[in-house]
């Protein structure tokens, strides 16, 4: 209305001013029609909206009526349900009592049953008999409920007790399916030793998957000879075969274990270190080896032929440098000594070096374990012995090095005696045959003395 009227007054205004301009042309009775016009349709407006108004009126009250009416009605109900609930309740509590006093001693009987079906439930899920026998915890789920146990539940207990004591000592063939390494599952013949093991056909050991309740394929299988023995057992033969006794926790671990090259990796530079000098020694002793061998063989031939002195050998080289020429014995046997002073260290090549590796490699060793104890003291201090795996792991590799250079050390020093005896046998011969030159020219000497004693007095 406020609104009309500040339309109406600013029109009058407007036509007041417009008048002085163009009075002739707006006259003021067309004016009054207008407002008048104005005025009738906004009365009718607003008689309609005072007629919508009413009309919600009566229906929000009609509305407050009927919620009012189903409120009582819901009090109502509710106040007889809850006089339901307080006599059920009532009843219970009676049937309760009853229950209890017919029961007697079987009250505890009962309590006793589904606590031991309650233990049994979690045991059978984790038991690798379930791949044989499927859907056991259905038969236990009484342990769950409030109701008493019946015969039937009680039986069942029984009989799941007994099958998995029998079970648990049985070794069964039969077709489960099993979960490979890629995650699919497949129908395999299976081997299951008690509790303890499970392979199947082709030797892959297996282990129990709670969360599938599947048996599953080891990602980490023991060794090829374990596998060997599976299979040569599921085909008759008396073998022994690997268990795990604690029930797949030892198979699990496999997976922890480091292999040969993750332990040599944990010596890190020392360790390599280490593995070199060992193959260079190695690789020496080899070369010796073979050399010595060959000496050995050429001075086998140079004793066969006595008379034929070759250089090829060190015998024949000793022998020619002492027969060539007339000496004296004094002579001779500073040239016996000094031609076999000449040939040892060509025969003892190499075993200093293999010496020196071997005694090397177990420093080099301590070295690297002294360094790996210091940084797992470091880590221990940033981090604390809260955690006993840190210390442990740390302490293994750090004594990693130590093992190689033991490892390097041993076979070196095998191979230093083994070069050494050798080489002392043919400096043997060499010595003797020498000497046996020597002891012969020594005889012949004597006896051309004893024959020409005569120019021998002249010539003195």
């Amino acid at each position: 209305m406020k609104k009309t009227l500040s339309i109406l007054a600013f029109s009058a205004i407007s036509a007041m001013f417009a008048g002085s301009v163009v009075a002739e042309s707006t006259p003021l009775q067309g004016l009054l029609n207008d407002v008048q016009t104005i005025r009738s349709n906004d009365a009718q407006i607003n008689r309609q909206r005072e007629a919508e108004f009413n009309a919600d009126l009566l229906k929000q009250k009609r509305l407050l009526v009927q919620s009012r009416e189903r409120l009582e009605t819901a009090e109502a109900e509710r106040e007889r349900l809850k006089a339901e609930f307080d006599n059920n309740d009532l009843q219970l509590a009676e049937l309760e009592s009853t229950l209890q006093q017919r029961s007697g001693q079987l009250g505890e009987v009962f309590g006793v049953a589904k606590e031991v079906a309650s233990e049994l439930n979690p045991m059978l899920q984790d038991s690798m008999t379930s791949a044989d026998y499927p859907s056991r915890d259905k038969e236990l789920a009484f342990a769950d409920s409030k109701r008493v146990p019946e015969l039937a539940d009680l039986q069942s207990l029984w009989f799941q007790l007994q099958q998995e004591m029998i079970a648990s000592g049985e070794i069964k063939q039969f077709t489960a399916p099993v979960i490979n390494v890629n995650g699919e599952v497949a129908d395999s013949k299976v081997l299951r030793i008690g509790t303890f093991a499970a392979a199947t056909d082709d030797g892959k050991f297996l282990s129990w998957d709670i969360a599938e309740q599947s048996l599953a394929v080891l990602p980490t299988q023991p060794s090829s000879s374990s596998q060997e023995a599976v299979i040569a057992y599921q085909q008759g033969q008396k073998v022994d075969v690997l268990v795990d006794p604690s029930r797949g926790q030892l198979f699990g671990l496999l997976d922890r274990m480091p292999k040969l090259m993750e332990r040599i990796h944990q010596g890190g530079e020392v360790g390599y270190l280490i593995i070199a000098l060992g193959v260079i020694g190695l690789l020496v002793a080899v070369f010796q080896m073979v050399n010595m061998t060959l000496t050995e063989y050429r001075v086998k031939r140079q004793l066969l032929k006595p008379t034929q002195l070759m250089d090829s050998n060190p015998l024949g080289r000793v022998l020619k440098a002492v027969s060539s020429g007339r000496m004296g014995l004094e002579q001779l046997e500073l040239k016996v000594d000094e031609s076999i002073l000449k040939e040892v260290p060509k025969i003892e090549r190499g075993q200093s070096i293999i010496k020196l590796l071997a005694a090397v490699a177990p420093l080099l060793g301590l070295l690297g374990t002294v360094i790996g104890m210091i940084a797992t003291f470091q880590s221990i201090t940033l981090f604390g012995t809260s955690d006993p795996k840190l210390m442990a792991g740390g302490i293994s590799q750090a004594l990693m090095t130590t093992v190689l250079g033991l490892v390097v050390a041993i076979p070196l020093l095998f191979c230093h005696s083994y070069l050494s005896s050798r080489s002392r046998r043919i400096t043997q011969v060499l010595q003797e045959k020498s000497l046996g030159l020597l002891a012969s020219d020594s005889l012949a000497v004597a006896e051309a003395v004893n024959k020409n004693p005569e120019s021998s007095a002249h010539a003195a």
